[in-house]
C-alpha cells in the first residue's frame, strides 16, 4: 500500500526485458511509479502494454532501433 503513496516520480519502477535464449538483459522501459502488476504484448510485435498499481495502463510502442537489433550471443 504505501509504495504508491511514497514518491510520485515517474520511473520509478521499470519494466526489464531479457533474451530467452542467452538470458540476458537487452532493455529498460520507464514509466510507472508504481509496481507493475501486467504485461502483454500486441499480435503484430510492435507495441505493449503495461499496468500497475499506480493506476494507469500505458500503451508503449518500440522504436525503429529495437527492430533493427541484432543481439550478439
Amino acid at each position: 500500500m504505501d509504495v504508491t503513496t511514497t514518491s510520485t516520480r515517474i520511473g520509478k519502477f521499470e519494466a526489464r526485458f531479457f533474451h530467452l535464449g542467452v538470458e540476458e538483459e537487452f532493455g529498460r522501459v520507464k514509466g510507472h511509479f508504481g509496481p507493475i502488476n501486467s504485461v502483454a504484448f500486441h499480435p503484430d510485435g510492435k507495441s505493449y502494454s503495461s499496468g500497475g498499481e499506480d493506476g494507469y495502463v500505458r500503451i508503449h510502442y518500440f522504436d525503429p532501433q529495437y527492430f533493427e537489433f541484432e543481439f550478439e550471443a
